[in-house]
C-alpha cells in the first residue's frame, strides 16, 4: 500500500485564531503551485464567513449579521487557482460564532440555507467547485451539533450532489481551550466514551457525510493511534470515510501556534497510515509552506520532503 503523505489542506484567509499573510493574487498563484509540487490534490475553504468577516461578497449573511466590507472575493480566486491546478476545493459554510454557541442552532442553519444556495449561484459552474465542508466543530454531541449538521447536509443534498467533509475533534488531552469553550471539568475523554457519542453521530449522519477528519492535536500523541483505530472502526460501520487532519501547528508552547517540530510530524503521520484513507492539514499555507511568514515552516517543508522520500513516497520541491 502506497504510503499517505499530506494531499489536502484547510485555507485559511479569514485568520481567527492565526495571524494573516496579507497575500494578494500574485502570492497566492505561486503558493498554488507550491502545494500542487507538493503533492496536494484538495484544498478546503475552512469557512466563508466567521462573524462580520466574509471571504466573498454574502448578501444572505449581511442581511441577518453586519458584516466587514469584501475588498477581494477570495473565494472566486481560490477556485480559479484550484482550477489552473487540477485541484478539487471544498467550500466552507458560515459560521456565525454566535448563535449555535448560545444554542440557538436554528438561526444558524437558516441562515446557511440561504447562503448554500448563494453560494451555488454564483460559483456552482466552477469546475474546481468538488464538495462542502460543514465548519460547526465539536469533539461530542454538545451545541445541538447532530441538528446543525444533519439539517445542513440535508439541505446540501437537496441541491447538490457533491460530497460533504466534516473536521470535528478529539478531547482526549487536558487543552485549557477546548475546557473554557466546552465549559467542561478539566478532564479528557476515553476512547470508549469517544466510540458512544460518536457512534451516536455517525448514525445520524450516515448517508449525509461522505467524510470525516479528526483534528488529530487534541487527543494526547501516544494515544492517537488507538482513538483513530477506534474511530475508523465506527465510521466504516457508518459508511463515512475517514481522513486524517493532521495539525501542522504546535498546541504545546505558549505562543499561538508556531508551526509544529517536524518529529511530531512525523510520528503523527506514521500512526495514522494502516486507518485513514487520505491525509490533509490544518494547515499548509501557514505552517507547512516555503512562503509562510514562519521561518521554522520553511525548515519544516525540507524536513518533510526528506521524511517522505525516506519512505519511497512522492515530492517534488520548487
Amino acid at each position: 500500500m502506497a504510503y499517505k503523505a499530506i494531499t489536502g489542506t484547510f485555507l485559511d484567509e479569514i485568520t481567527y485564531d492565526i495571524p494573516s499573510s496579507n497575500w494578494g493574487e500574485e502570492e497566492w498563484t505561486t503558493e498554488f503551485g507550491t502545494m500542487k509540487r507538493a503533492g496536494i490534490d484538495t484544498v478546503i475553504v475552512i469557512r466563508a464567513g466567521l462573524g462580520e468577516k466574509l471571504a466573498c461578497p454574502a448578501r444572505t449573511i449581511s442581511k441577518h449579521v453586519p458584516t466587514l466590507p469584501v475588498y477581494q472575493d477570495l473565494i472566486a480566486l481560490f477556485l480559479k487557482l484550484a482550477a489552473q491546478n487540477g485541484m478539487r476545493l471544498f467550500l466552507g459554510l458560515y459560521d456565525s460564532n454566535r448563535f449555535w454557541y448560545r444554542n440557538d442552532w436554528q438561526t444558524e442553519v437558516g441562515i446557511n440555507k440561504e447562503f448554500i444556495r448563494e453560494m451555488l449561484d454564483r460559483y456552482g459552474s466552477s469546475p474546481a467547485f468538488a464538495g462542502w465542508y460543514l465548519p460547526h466543530e465539536t469533539p461530542d454531541t454538545s451545541f445541538r451539533i447532530i441538528e446543525i449538521q444533519t439539517s445542513l447536509a440535508e439541505e446540501i443534498r437537496k441541491l447538490s450532489g457533491l460530497p460533504i467533509l466534516i473536521s470535528p475533534y478529539f478531547f482526549g488531552r487536558l487543552d485549557p481551550m477546548l475546557v473554557v469553550a466546552l465549559q467542561e471539568k478539566a478532564f479528557p475523554r476515553s476512547v470508549e466514551e469517544h466510540v458512544r457519542q460518536w457512534s451516536e453521530i455517525f448514525s445520524r449522519l450516515e448517508g449525509l457525510v461522505n467524510y470525516c477528519a479528526f483534528q488529530d492535536g487534541t487527543v494526547e500523541f501516544l494515544k492517537l493511534e488507538e482513538f483513530v483505530r477506534a474511530t475508523a472502526e465506527i465510521a466504516r460501520k457508518h459508511q463515512i470515510e475517514l481522513w486524517s487532519n493532521l495539525e501542522t501547528f504546535d498546541r504545546d508552547t505558549p505562543i499561538k501556534f508556531p508551526p509544529i517540530d517536524w518529529r511530531k510530524l512525523a510520528y503523527k503521520l506514521e500512526a495514522v497510515q494502516p486507518h485513514v484513507s487520505k491525509v490533509i492539514t490544518f494547515e499548509f499555507s501557514h505552517f507547512l509552506s516555503p512562503h509562510s511568514i514562519w521561518p521554522s515552516a520553511h525548515a519544516l517543508y525540507r524536513r518533510y520532503e526528506e521524511f517522505l522520500r525516506a519512505r519511497g513516497a512522492y515530492f517534488s520541491q520548487d
